[in-house]
């Protein structure tokens, strides 16, 4: 014995849809179910609807605007940070320059000093010869030809 089955299918809904900026009804013909067919509803529906579709797809825009506005306007804060940072350096190595200067200049001095008693130990003098041996204890070393040289230019 057979038996046969029956497949019901939904019936299609009786809602309005929303395509390309038309209000299409797909309600049947001569359904009414209290609500006015679109047609009925005047022109400002379709209108209405797809203005509220423009605004809610622009309304990403404005955000979007305001935080590349914050970006830039932080990148601009932290490059005139950066330029301050960049004076004051300049200003604290020109500071120092003359400290460094004069150092160099004391230093070629000292150098001086350390040569002309290295050659007065040679010479024989006994104090000059104690103090240079006493330097050597401690670690310093005395150069005679590169103090010569700086200290000839006087």
């Amino acid at each position: 014995m057979s038996t046969q089955r029956v497949i019901v299918m939904p019936k299609p809904s009786t809602a309005s849809v929303i395509a390309d900026d038309e209000l299409i009804d797909t309600r049947p013909a001569g359904f009414d179910a209290g609500e006015p067919a679109p047609a009925a509803r005047g022109a400002a529906a379709p209108a209405a609807a797809a203005m509220s579709r423009r605004r809610h797809e622009a309304s990403a825009l404005w955000p979007l605007l305001l935080l590349a506005a914050a970006w830039l306007a932080w990148m601009g804060y932290q490059a005139h940070l950066l330029n301050l940072d960049r004076q004051a350096l300049k200003t604290a190595h020109a500071q120092q320059q003359q400290t460094v200067d004069n150092a160099a200049r004391l230093r070629q001095s000292l150098d001086g000093l350390a040569a002309d008693t290295q050659r007065l130990a040679d010479a024989g003098n006994a104090s000059a010869r104690a103090l240079v041996e006493e330097l050597r204890k401690r670690g310093v070393t005395i150069s005679t030809a590169s103090a010569a040289a700086a200290s000839a230019p006087r």
